[in-house]
């Protein structure tokens, strides 16, 4: 390739790339006076400061809990519609249990057949006040149906579930899926969030997905999906309201954005820090694959897509059965401009020395392109290792996890570029382009078989490098486009992911280095310097100079601020045995760590919690409140070896929950408010024990029955937010960068029951 070509495929590259990066974001929030046939995040923002009140916690069984859902059902009527309030004890598999109240409204369809389910939960957890999970979800279904309902009656029936207790474990949806009302259900679009903002994603479907991707793709005017989302997240130990429902036989598409996590189940999960972009985006998808299913009518699951979206323009997508047949087309065509250039070329035309055959050749370059992908690996490694080292270690989600990223990505990106010039420049663009490609289509070979949602990455650019190599045959200017297009698809698809996966995972050097080493492989024909030419390398020492920079800049950024702050919670434990209380932090420590001035006396190291193995820091007794839960045991009855007990328990009042540690061999069967419960699948704690989870427990308190053998001990707790008056001093010892987290500052007591 000459110079001006080469350009021209690194241009391709560069800008497709940056115009991924900048369509990823989510749109500007529409206003509230935008048509009524459109979404506006700034209604949905006017709902919510109605909906949440004064921005207090409410999870399930609290008083503002039932404030929120009071305030929900208002909205709904306002929108003309009769909202049901369900009331069910519900238990999920593992142990949690909790009354709960599930709203549902419904909308006849002009035709009869499945409904169309929009689901969301309006329960936050004790720490934070819930706004983006999941208020903002609630929201999206209230805008979504007045929407709808300014279309007219919808072809298809049309139901929306607000669950309660998702935040306990998916309680409401274990309790939906018993209603009669769920037997309607053919298809569910649910609304979630983990974390205040980002690009608002399809990000979890069901099997026999085709029609419902067919649906999103014409329906989402800002489309952010591909397979490989559903691939990673299942993966993942997380579930959400529609991992109940597609167990129940439903299908479904989950959608969420996953931003600023740091904000996550938080005080700082509020209005004032939801990003209503993320909201307008996350809307519009909804609102448009909702009305793509009305018309279309629930379809029976048929075959699952494989797809992506293109700059979040438009959704490319196939049937997934055909992802091997197209891995297997771009091979082919590959194989033959391969062997169309080797029958007609001969050992001199090869830019080496050393390497004196085409096979040879494009062998070397198939080589560089795992090369390219090591390198990068090891260049972000060293970079971010450093930058920790020159500081401290900037840890899995620092506040500034895109600078870190920029850093290790742009260090990966200038040792690739070295690696590639370095085989390039032998062996010549040409044997580098086959080469690469080649590779691509035998990995994608792979992937189609062992992960299917990830082939399409690696698929599309190889068939359009391979058709294109082909059609091109000896034309300079044929080739040049055949690498500059499938260069740029390559771009389009894999920079992106970058951001989204650590995202979504957090920040990890090596990966982040494969693949942006990998990335830089589509890229590889324009690397090839002619003799004498240092374009490439003038590339690669710009890219070390940004990445320098960028390093030094991630070394001295804080890892937490203020508004992306680290975690810390204060507890205070007592123990109704020893009439002990004394003060717990808990600070996740292996992703933040605890502050220095709390590691030192009188502050020591424990696992203070009997359902929990984690290590925490405990302070020396103080006078602090006292009580705790308590057991009224009603009945005892031998069987056998077998003692069976029925018994009340009951927590202090304003607890928003009760835990039961038991050891799981003294216990041979186990009923919590009428509901039988697998011991085995309890929850599991230390040394062996089982953990049972009761949230939002009823004044009157909550039956339970057992059978148990022995008298081995059962510890009791409660938990009651807030801290005493006590605890005023400590308060004010908490660092301005940490908050309180998930349960947030609490009261628990402790006591040791025999049944």
């Amino acid at each position: 390739m000459s110079p001006r070509a080469r350009l021209v495929v690194l241009a391709a590259c560069l800008v497709t790339g940056g115009l991924a990066i900048l369509r990823a974001g989510p749109p500007a929030p529409r206003s509230a006076d935008a048509p009524l046939h459109e979404f506006s995040a700034m209604r949905v923002h006017e709902r919510l400061v109605s909906l949440l009140g004064d921005g207090s916690p409410h999870p399930v069984g609290s008083a503002a809990n039932a404030a929120v859902r009071g305030r929900l059902v208002e909205q709904l009527r306002a929108l003309g519609l009769s909202p049901e309030e369900l009331p069910a004890f519900s238990c999920s598999a593992t142990g949690s249990c909790a009354p709960v109240v599930n709203v549902l409204v419904r909308i006849p369809g002009t035709v009869p057949g499945p409904a169309l389910l929009l689901a969301s939960h309006f329960d936050s957890v004790p720490g934070g006040p819930g706004a983006a999970d999941d208020g903002h979800g609630v929201g999206v279904v209230l805008e979504s149906l007045r929407a709808l309902l300014a279309d007219g009656p919808p072809r298809t029936p049309l139901m929306a579930v607000f669950t309660d207790g998702e935040e306990a474990g998916l309680l409401g949806a274990h309790a939906f899926v018993k209603h009669p009302a769920f037997a309607e259900v053919g298809a569910v679009i649910n609304i979630e969030a983990r974390g205040t903002g980002g690009a608002a994603r399809m990000f979890e479907t069901s099997d026999g997905n085709a029609a419902l991707i067919s649906a999103y793709a014409a329906g989402a005017p800002r489309p952010s999906a591909q397979s490989l989302s559903y691939e990673v997240y299942r993966r993942l130990p997380n579930d959400t309201d529609l991992t109940v429902f597609k167990r129940a036989g439903a299908q479904g598409l989950g959608f969420a954005f996953i931003g600023d996590v740091r904000r996550y189940h938080t005080p700082l999960d509020d209005l004032a820090h939801l990003d209503l972009g993320s909201v307008q985006q996350q809307g519009d998808a909804v609102l448009g694959t909702a009305r793509a299913l009305l018309a279309a009518g629930v379809q029976a699951p048929a075959g699952n897509a494989t797809y992506v979206d293109l700059l979040s323009l438009f959704v490319l997508r196939w049937p997934a059965a055909l992802d091997l047949p197209l891995a297997g087309l771009a091979l082919l065509t590959l194989l033959i401009a391969a062997w169309r250039t080797a029958r007609r070329s001969s050992a001199r035309t090869v830019s080496s020395e050393y390497v004196r055959s085409w096979p040879r050749a494009i062998a070397a370059a198939a080589g560089s392109t795992l090369l390219a992908a090591l390198a990068g690996a090891l260049a972000s490694y060293v970079m971010l290792a450093a930058a920790g080292a020159l500081t401290r270690p900037i840890g899995t989600w620092p506040a500034g996890l895109m600078l870190s990223l920029a850093a290790g990505a742009t260090a990966a990106s200038a040792l690739a570029v070295l690696a590639l010039r370095a085989v390039a420049r032998r062996v010549g663009s040409r044997a580098l382009a086959l080469g690469t490609w080649i590779v691509w289509a035998l990995l994608a070979g792979v992937l189609a078989v062992m992960l299917p949602g990830a082939s399409i990455l690696l698929i599309a650019p190889a068939v359009v490098a391979g058709l294109g190599l082909v059609l091109a045959g000896e034309s300079t200017r044929g080739q040049t486009l055949a690498c500059a297009a499938a260069g740029a698809l390559a771009w389009c698809l894999w920079v992106p992911l970058l951001p989204a996966l650590t995202e979504a995972l957090g920040l990890n050097a090596l990966v982040l280095g494969l693949l942006a080493g990998w990335t830089w492989t589509a890229a590889s024909p324009a690397l090839a310097d002619a003799a004498g030419e240092t374009h490439a390398r003038r590339l690669a020492i710009a890219l070390a100079i940004a990445a320098l920079a960028l390093g030094v800049a991630a070394a001295i950024a804080p890892r937490v601020t203020t508004e992306l702050p680290a975690k810390l919670v204060f507890f205070e434990l007592h123990d109704t045995a020893t009439g002990e209380t004394r003060h717990v932090l808990d600070t996740l420590i292996d992703i933040d760590g605890l502050p220095p001035e709390f590691m030192a006396d009188p502050w020591r190291a424990d696992t203070p919690l009997p359902w929990s193995g984690r290590t925490m820091y405990v302070s020396p007794p103080f006078d602090g409140e006292g009580g705790g839960p308590t057991y009224t045991q009603h009945t005892t009855t031998a069987q056998g070896g077998l003692h069976r007990i029925t018994g009340t328990l009951k927590a202090r009042p304003g607890a928003l929950s009760m835990i039961v540690v038991m050891q799981a061999d003294t216990v041979a069967s186990l009923a919590v408010g009428g509901q039988m419960l697998e011991v085995a699948n309890l929850q599991r704690g230390p040394d062996g024990a089982r953990v049972l989870r009761l949230h939002g427990p009823p004044a009157e308190g909550i039956e339970i029955e057992a059978e148990v053998a022995g008298d081995a001990p059962w510890v009791l707790a409660d938990m009651i937010p807030g801290l005493s008056d006590a605890s005023t001093k400590l308060l004010t010892q908490r660092p301005f960068d940490r908050v309180p987290y998930q349960t947030g500052d609490a009261r628990i007591g402790l006591r040791s029951i025999r049944p």
